[in-house]
């Protein structure tokens, strides 16, 4: 996953709008060096007024940035 990627929940947000996290893009990715651990992305989603972040295995990319 990389800054700028397209990106999506794989099944949702449970009892949350459907539609609003149906689309949001990668504004960073955060990778743990010292102990390593998950990635974590900063995303943007459609009609939020500020990013959220969550761990990268949460997330399905639609589009590849190239």
């Amino acid at each position: 996953m990389r800054v700028g990627d397209l990106v999506k929940h794989p099944k949702g947000m449970v009892n949350v709008c459907e539609k609003q996290y149906s689309s949001g893009i990668v504004l960073d990715v955060i990778r743990p060096t010292n102990p390593p651990g998950m990635i974590q992305c900063l995303v943007m989603w459609v009609g939020l007024i500020g990013p959220m972040q969550y761990c990268a295995d949460q997330l399905e990319v639609i589009s590849e940035t190239r």
